[in-house]
């Protein structure tokens, strides 16, 4: 049998192949010692093509793994390219944001929203972990060492990265931690791997369903009921009427339901997106394919600025940014995928 219609053969029954792959597996994580015994009943299988495929909850040694596997000619089997050790719990910092469907945008009756909000069904498949908080100066120069811009303190959201900077932490964040990087940089031009496990900026989507964290309301915590100064953007949130002009320490207003602080006001936050108007209903979207003639991207959250009424911390409300510019009202939180 040729190898080609070999694997399409063990594609049909896979059986043949998890079997295969994971003594490969098990020789790969005791390479010096008897090879150890693997357990798949639990394991979630992705084929990513005939060529390869992706496995997770891989029970040995008292632990759980995924790997990646890939066709090798020479050997006749699949054999894994890459593996680790899936956690169970979300790293320090982080909260786990399930996989779900909800409306995106605000409903005609919003007070002060913006023509671009359209309401749309939005199903994301793949939960993911994102940060409690945004990045603070301290985390941002353990990484890469001092930013430069508007740091109000070191607790404080990192003050003036551009949506390049952003993406560079990130990827400096992941190879620190060993963790396959999430872009491929070269110079202004960013490709996203999407099957990394590294560090990434969150789409514009699942920063907005992050935010709302099953709400339907303006903020988090309620409707606005002024466009300028409002009392439940008060209790979550740093902007024009209680900052003082100036950035804040994380964490310091109310969470979310989810436990995510400040994702209305304190700075701006990057998305993965370029700006682009809504699609109708939609999976796992990650916004236009290239960008508009304005060559925008887009934050959200509203900030700690004199320009930064209640209206702009909506939950809903988007804001194009360019995507070198930097401001100190401008900054991000990071997501990972979830095993």
């Amino acid at each position: 049998m040729h190898s080609k219609n070999k694997r399409s053969h063990w594609l049909a029954s896979f059986g043949a192949i998890t079997s295969s792959a994971c003594l490969s597996l098990s020789l790969a994580l005791a390479p010096h010692a008897q090879a150890v015994p693997i357990d798949i009943t639990d394991a979630a299988v992705t084929i990513r093509g005939a060529t390869t495929f992706y496995m997770e909850n891989i029970s040995t040694m008292g632990s759980s793994y995924w790997a990646d596997f890939r066709w090798d000619e020479k050997a006749n089997a699949f054999r894994p390219t890459d593996y680790g050790e899936m956690e169970t719990e979300p790293p320090e910092g982080f909260v786990l944001i399930p996989a779900g469907t909800f409306i995106m945008g605000s409903p005609s009756d919003e007070l002060a929203r913006v023509q671009d909000e359209t309401q749309h069904k939005v199903t994301l498949t793949k939960a993911f972990y994102f940060s409690k908080t945004e990045v603070t100066t301290t985390q941002w120069e353990d990484v890469l060492g001092p930013l430069g811009g508007n740091n109000a303190c070191d607790n404080c959201a990192v003050g003036a990265p551009s949506w390049f900077e952003a993406v560079d932490y990130c990827n400096a964040l992941s190879e620190k931690q060993g963790l396959k990087l999430a872009y491929d940089i070269d110079g202004e031009n960013v490709k996203w791997n999407k099957s990394a496990n590294g560090y990434r900026l969150p789409t514009e989507a699942e920063w907005e369903y992050a935010c709302r964290a099953g709400s339907e309301t303006a903020f988090y915590n309620g409707p606005i009921t002024d466009s300028l100064k409002d009392p439940n953007l008060d209790k979550i949130g740093w902007y024009r009427y209680n900052s003082g002009d100036t950035t804040h320490t994380v964490a310091t207003k109310e969470p979310n339901a989810w436990g995510l602080y400040d994702m209305s006001g304190n700075v701006w936050e990057h998305c993965w997106d370029w700006h682009g108007s809504y699609p109708g209903t939609v999976t796992d979207p990650t916004g236009p394919d290239r960008p508009g003639v304005d060559k925008e991207g887009i934050v959200r959250g509203g900030a700690a600025a004199w320009w930064s009424s209640a209206h702009h911390c909506r939950s809903a409300r988007r804001y194009r940014w360019t995507r070198a510019e930097r401001s100190g009202r401008t900054g991000f939180r990071v997501a990972r995928w979830a095993p």
